[in-house]
């Protein structure tokens, strides 16, 4: 590995041989050598112009060593410089307190050359890699807020057209439907179906960005959960009849929970099962108490998710091969937004196999308010 060279080094010792000495031996390696007497003097140093790395003897007077370290790393400025210990103390309890005060290495005298110059090579390359990291990382991340704010911006100018086309579609349903054939019927009711799950994908998409952003908070409220999962079904009910559903709801189940939030996750994990289900399949809703939590199900008949795609089904924009057909089927946004939605709740989420076939998509949420 290529030696760091040229590196600015604070160091700290109050006998003025070994300044000396580390001096003349960093300098003759290329390194920037800035020598202080006492404690008081290496924070001053070090404020006016951080150093790279800082070696720094413990026993002296005003200040000891651990105390100077101490409060370099009380600093902001100062908190990631490596500080090498270099003394005479040699116990194991003056080591451990060396460390636990925020020293990154501890070499005592007296000592060898190649190993100080080792040392301090190595920390030094380890502190400007992590330096380049956190570069890329901020760079990686302006992108990443750049293209959200560009894609946020489309989306918001997508939705006035949009919300325009499917109450003009529903209208011409409404006026013209019972004049037209059945194929242009059809046809009509299929673009219908299409503008709405293009809207259903601009809201996830708004929503999952604004709950990233942490912009999106709860608005919690003890709801009625049998309410909200038959009003989701009857909406995707009336939207799709070809495919058959059913609620089984045992009684009266209540969540403290965000009524419309909830209602989105049902309405999306239902969507995803009536896209993923034959037209003569059949989709089975269900809530029921479990324990201090509420269970809400949603059962379908359909291809199923393979097991090793169930950890990632709710990851973004993911993908997974049914082994049925060997094609890959996109995840959407939607079982996105339904995690983080849940997760907000301080609830969980996930998939299982159901027999024969099929999935059950399953979510709980608290039946009682966090505290």
């Amino acid at each position: 590995m290529e030696q760091p060279r040229g590196a600015n080094i604070l160091v700290v010792d109050d006998t003025i041989e070994n300044l000396r000495l580390l001096s003349s031996m960093l300098g003759e390696y290329g390194h920037e050598v800035r020598p202080v007497t006492s404690g008081r003097l290496a924070l001053q140093a070090a404020q006016s112009a951080p150093p790279d790395i800082v070696l720094l003897d413990i026993t002296m007077p005003e200040m000891d060593g651990f105390e100077v370290c101490r409060r370099f790393k009380e600093k902001e400025a100062l908190r990631d410089v490596p500080v090498i210990f270099l003394t005479a103390l040699s116990d194991t309890a003056d080591k451990v307190k060396a460390f636990a005060v925020g020293g990154a290495d501890y070499i005592t005298k007296p000592f060898q050359v190649e190993e100080v110059l080792a040392r301090v090579d190595a920390h030094v390359a380890l502190r400007r890699s992590r330096a380049q990291l956190q570069e890329s990382f901020d760079r990686l991340r302006a992108l990443e807020l750049m293209r959200e704010d560009m894609t946020n911006m489309i989306v918001h100018d997508i939705r006035s057209p949009l919300g325009a086309l499917i109450m003009l579609l529903e209208f011409v349903q409404e006026d013209a439907g019972r004049q037209l054939g059945d194929t242009a019927g059809e046809s009509l009711q299929t673009a219908g179906h299409a503008a709405n799950s293009i809207n259903r994908l601009v809201n996830d998409l708004l929503d999952v960005s604004r709950m990233e952003a942490g912009r999106m908070p709860l608005k919690a409220e003890t709801a009625d959960v049998v309410g909200i999962c038959r009003d989701a079904v009857a909406l995707l009910r009336s939207l799709d009849k070809s495919r058959g559903m059913e609620l089984v709801m045992p009684g009266p189940v209540e969540a403290s929970c965000d009524r419309n939030l909830v209602r989105r996750v049902v309405e999306n994990l239902v969507g995803n099962a009536v896209k993923h289900t034959p037209s003569s399949g059949h989709i089975v809703v269900a809530a029921a108490c479990v324990g201090t939590n509420v269970r809400i199900e949603v059962r379908d008949d359909g291809r199923g998710v393979p097991p090793e795609a169930r950890d990632k089904i709710f990851d973004k924009y993911t993908s997974f091969a049914t082994r049925a057909d060997q094609k890959y089927h996109s995840a959407g946004l939607g079982l996105t937004f339904c995690k983080m939605a849940v997760e907000a709740h301080g609830g969980r989420i996930g998939v299982d196999g159901a027999e024969p076939h099929g999935s059950v998509f399953w979510f709980e949420l608290p039946a009682r308010p966090r505290t």
